[in-house]
């Protein structure tokens, strides 16, 4: 929920454990590199997520090597360079748009 409170109030956001958060009625639209961007444009990879689990990690180290595409067919990063950086897991279909 600390996480959830601080994106929504745009602050800054640290934790000490691992927390996996089960989002399986979907995702809105977004972009998959800022999380406040609210305008489509060329060249932005933009996501809508079906049924998925957000894990979010203590060390970003931890993020090093899992891809940032959410095409990949797997697992990826979403938000790499925020405060707010986590590990997507699809278990549906999703679409992706650039």
């Amino acid at each position: 929920m600390d996480f959830i409170t601080a994106l929504g109030n745009k602050a800054d956001f640290k934790t000490d454990r691992i927390g996996i958060s089960y989002m399986l009625a979907g995702d809105d639209d977004v972009n998959n590199a800022d999380p406040f961007d609210t305008k489509h444009d060329p060249g932005e990879v933009w996501v809508q997520e079906g049924p998925h689990l957000m894990i979010i990690v203590p060390d970003k180290a931890m993020l090093e090597g899992i891809s940032d595409d959410p095409g990949n067919g797997g697992p990826y990063v979403m938000w790499r360079d925020t405060p707010y950086a986590h590990i997507m897991v699809p278990v549906g279909p999703h679409q992706t748009e650039d």
